[in-house]
């Protein structure tokens, strides 16, 4: 049973093609047809922005590591960095993940795997940067 590389359903009888860069993809119907070419779009001109405040981000743990000393404040510039890697999840959710993955996780499911991992790294430093400002 083959299914639909971008909303995971089974594919119909005659699926339509999505093309993607020198490939094509078997999806279900026109809109996720128009929706995997338009994600691949984004993912083409997006990742590279993903990719850096992902780098950020563990550069704000390296210079808490390093740098950061002993007092209360010492982990802030880690749970910065924890934000900045979260969001970038979050609001470009385009993972280190081939197209061919998408016949086992769908493009759907991917995009939401990668909001709710950015919006747990994200409450969650917020949270721990709270409770560092409130105990300094």
């Amino acid at each position: 049973m083959e299914k639909c590389v971008y909303c995971g359903r089974e594919l119909p009888e005659k699926p339509l093609k999505a093309k993607v860069r020198t490939r094509s993809f078997d999806v279900c119907c026109e809109d996720c047809r128009a929706r995997t070419e338009a994600y691949v779009q984004k993912d083409k001109r997006f990742k590279t922005a993903m990719y850096l405040l992902i780098f950020l981000g563990g550069l704000g743990f390296l210079g808490s590591a390093f740098f950061g000393g002993s007092g209360p404040l010492y982990m802030l510039a880690a749970y910065i960095g924890q934000l900045i890697a979260g969001l970038a999840f979050l609001l470009l959710p385009y993972p280190v993940i081939s197209f061919e993955s998408f016949h086992a996780v769908s493009i759907r499911g991917v995009t939401r795997l990668s909001r709710i991992i950015g919006a747990l790294l994200s409450v969650s430093a917020v949270v721990l940067m709270a409770l560092t400002l409130r105990g300094a």
